[in-house]
């Protein structure tokens, strides 16, 4: 029999490294660890408007806030808008925010709470500059007169390049300072690399690659990728690509608290699956990408559940067993 000879032994050389550079880099090498070995009890979640909009008793924030102890939820985002066109909010809107807070940190002064305020792009024009003075007036009576400990942003959709929109959280930063916290919620990210390969076979329009992510960390504390809404109606898919946004944005986003938002709500649409895009399936996703050696786990600060009001005993009966067991 022939034996191989150098040039051989160095061709099979080669063939090996490149699949294990590939393996390593773009595949990555997987662990089995629980998830609880990676709940660092920083959880986030979304909260209705009742709670600043409506007259609540001591009793029920109580039971609030218990169970936000129960399930490791430190850091909450309370509706409080939605932004008028002219970038204010009527304060009759949110008139039971102070009496909330004052009550809801005397039961644990811990937890954050953040002013949750939004809007859809359709509905305000943010390069106008007074609009975002006023959005900036309008972070620092929640931060300020209210007792908030940040703004939370949902305005939708911000895309690459968007100006007034970065221009907007710097607006709001230099209003509040550094003592206060800015978190943005933004939609998922697609790598440039990704977005100029298939830009001949798909139109992307309003999307997120590392420009945006980063643009917007110029600002923010805290960034919470939405993934959910998707439009994929594979288990499979879905739970990868909830693994590869953990992965590619806790190394995208150093020194900032990376969330992953994963859905709770149930209503079926165009672009959501709640068959596919559930609790289960993004948990899984999540613990997926933080058990891979890609991952960069002290970005990640904590799942985020959108929202607190679709929470069954059922749905919290899950994130229990894979995120706190």
């Amino acid at each position: 029999m022939k034996k191989p000879n150098v040039k051989q032994f160095f061709l099979i050389g080669v063939v090996v490294l490149a699949a294990f550079l590939f393996l390593y880099y773009f595949v990555g090498i997987g662990l089995n660890r629980p998830g609880k070995y990676f709940n660092k009890g920083e959880n986030a979640i979304w909260l209705s408007h009742k709670w600043v909009g409506e007259k609540t008793t001591n009793q029920e924030i109580n039971d609030l806030v218990n169970q936000f102890n129960k399930y490791n939820i430190s850091v909450v985002f309370v509706h409080a808008g939605p932004l008028e066109v002219d970038g204010t909010i009527a304060p009759d809107t949110y008139k039971y925010a102070l009496g909330f807070l004052e009550k809801a940190k005397k039961f644990d002064k811990d937890i954050e709470y953040q002013a949750w305020i939004g809007q859809t792009r359709k509905e305000i024009d943010i390069s106008d500059p007074k609009v975002q003075h006023n959005i900036a007036k309008q972070a620092l009576i929640f931060d300020n007169l209210i007792g908030f400990d940040g703004v939370h942003f949902d305005i939708e959709p911000v895309w690459d390049g968007d100006a007034n929109f970065i221009e907007t959280l710097r607006v709001v930063r230099e209003a509040i300072g550094n003592d206060k916290k800015i978190s943005v919620a933004l939609a998922e990210f697609i790598p440039q690399s990704m977005v100029w390969m298939l830009s001949n076979l798909k139109d992307f329009k309003n999307y997120n690659t590392e420009v945006n992510y980063k643009n917007v960390a110029q600002y923010a504390d805290q960034i919470i990728v939405m993934a959910y809404d998707t439009g994929i109606n594979n288990s499979f898919v879905y739970k990868w690509l909830v693994s590869e946004q953990t992965i590619w944005l806790t190394n995208l986003l150093e020194g900032k608290r990376v969330f992953v938002g994963i859905p709770a709500y149930d209503e079926p649409s165009a672009g959501f699956n709640p068959k596919i895009e559930n609790i289960k399936n993004a948990l899984t996703g999540v613990i997926s990408g933080l058990n891979n050696i890609r991952s960069t786990e002290r970005n990640f600060a904590g799942v985020a559940i959108y929202p607190y009001w679709k929470m069954t005993n059922e749905k919290w009966a899950i994130y229990e067993d894979l995120w706190l067991k």
